[in-house]
């Protein structure tokens, strides 16, 4: 599912446009006229809502098994997975989930539940977006600048457009001059700029002038006409790069990493599923056991995705070659009924020699993972001397042998710090955190998140026509 989002300047809880449907397909486009209306707002967003939870549950629902040792789990076979322009709309998402999922009674009136359940998940998505090599909710910015290498800086590389038309820039056009002239004309969102902030400023006034407060949609659907045209004609444009972006993506061949990290998705997504029809409810903000352990799940799929894509990709493990954290040569000699003393007993231990083709520097007892087997057993490094142009290095299995613990004699192969392996916490956490982590007194209750919303807005003012614009600084 493809989602295109825009904003009200200023407005950061509120989507003055939500475009969404199947990518590289058409889309339906919910637009409020007034988002800060509450009743204007639910109306527009609940056929998105509706569509997001029910595509969510349809997802969930097709389960396969996984068996690891004696434990069965049912993951989702798939998991729905959204496509956005630029993390800046991950950003607007989060917050919109966050907004939507905390909802509070209005007179009485309980608000559509296909709203809060929506909301859950796009807090989940968002939340789930920091998750390195996670494919749940894909940024298109971030997907093409990691897959292609380009002359725009990071800045440059957050317009879509730009990016787009330095990949492919046309017959005939220098890739510069493609990537100037898309990122003048292009408008991606979430963000509106001045120009079209002020064209919507305009429409919103009349929009308003005409209903005269009325929120009836048999009134109100008619004047929607000039604001839901102003959207498309934003809209048509980012969903047709999102489309092509996609399209030429697909052509690419996936990692063979891609299905393991795409499992854990799929049993983050399953989860959460479960969570939310259990009748679940997300913290607004972790305790300080929570934080520790996101922090650390975090850190774990980034040292697992970098370690992945260095031993896939030969150009990522540059780094850790030149820093003498990865080794690589030809193995000129595999002993495999060299014995050691482990714990008083004499146990079998392969040797490897390793001849490099430049100098290195190792200490002994240095671990190593063979790149080819970074999810097994590390080598240890016996010693490093100088050979001709380069370095001999002795390296020792700590473990058994086994044909596929060790490569081909006469191979090139590569040794690195980097492992597939996760690993759990050394020490178990806390239940309760230590009483620094304590605030002296409960803090206060907060006021719901949609307290303010039956307050007439504020009208917009232009400060460079007061007396004093300084004050508007």
């Amino acid at each position: 599912m493809g989602i295109v989002m825009w904003r009200l300047g200023g407005e950061r809880f509120r989507a003055a446009a939500v475009a969404w449907g199947p990518v590289a397909g058409p889309f339906k486009i919910a637009v409020a006229g007034e988002p800060r209306n509450r009743d204007l707002y639910f109306h527009a967003l609940a056929p998105f809502a509706t569509d997001l939870s029910t595509a969510v549950r349809a997802a969930a629902d097709d389960r396969v098994a996984r068996t690891r040792g004696s434990r069965t789990d049912r993951l989702p076979a798939n998991g729905l997975q959204l496509v956005v322009a630029n993390r800046s709309t991950v950003g607007a998402l989060g917050l919109l989930g966050r907004y939507l999922a905390y909802l509070s009674d209005r007179s009485g009136v309980s608000p559509d539940p296909n709203l809060m359940e929506a909301g859950k998940h796009l807090r989940f998505y968002a939340r789930h977006s920091r998750t390195p090599g996670q494919a749940l909710i894909v940024p298109l910015d971030r997907l093409l600048s990691e897959h292609w290498a380009t002359l725009l800086s990071p800045l440059e590389q957050a317009n879509l457009a730009a990016l787009d038309a330095q990949i492919e820039p046309g017959r005939g056009v220098h890739a510069f001059e493609a990537s100037a002239a898309a990122e003048r004309i292009a408008r991606i969102g979430p963000e509106p700029t001045e120009d079209i902030d002020r064209v919507t400023t305009e429409l919103v006034e009349a929009f308003n002038e005409d209903r005269a407060g009325s929120v009836d949609p048999a009134v109100v659907t008619p004047l929607l006409e000039p604001i839901s045209a102003h959207y498309r004609a934003l809209v048509e444009p980012v969903w047709a790069l999102i489309g092509r972006s996609v399209s030429r993506e697909r052509g690419l061949p996936a990692a063979p990493s891609v299905a393991g990290r795409f499992e854990s998705d799929r049993e983050a997504f399953g989860r959460h599923v479960d969570w939310v029809s259990d009748g679940g409810r997300y913290r607004t903000t972790d305790t300080p056991r929570q934080a520790a352990m996101t922090l650390r799940r975090l850190e774990q799929a980034r040292s697992r995705y970098e370690a992945e894509r260095a031993i896939e990709d030969p150009a990522c493990m540059v780094p850790y070659l030149l820093d003498a954290d990865a080794i690589r040569g030809t193995v000129t000699n595999l002993n495999e009924d060299h014995r050691t003393v482990v714990r008083v007993r004499a146990v079998q231990r392969p040797l490897l020699t390793l001849d490099t083709d430049d100098p290195i520097v190792l200490p002994a007892g240095k671990k190593l993972w063979w790149t080819a087997a970074a999810h097994d057993a590390p080598w240890e490094v016996v010693s490093v001397t100088r050979h001709a142009a380069g370095s001999r290095a002795v390296l020792m299995l700590t473990t058994v042998a086994r044909n596929d613990r060790l490569p081909a004699l006469r191979g090139r192969a590569t040794f690195s710090t980097l492992r597939t392996r996760s690993e759990g916490f050394p020490l178990a956490l806390a239940t309760a955190p230590p009483w620094t982590h304590q605030p002296e007194r409960p803090p206060a209750a907060p006021e719901p998140i949609d307290a303010g919303d039956a307050e007439t807005p504020a009208a917009a003012v232009d400060g460079s026509a007061v007396a004093d614009p300084e004050a508007y600084r």
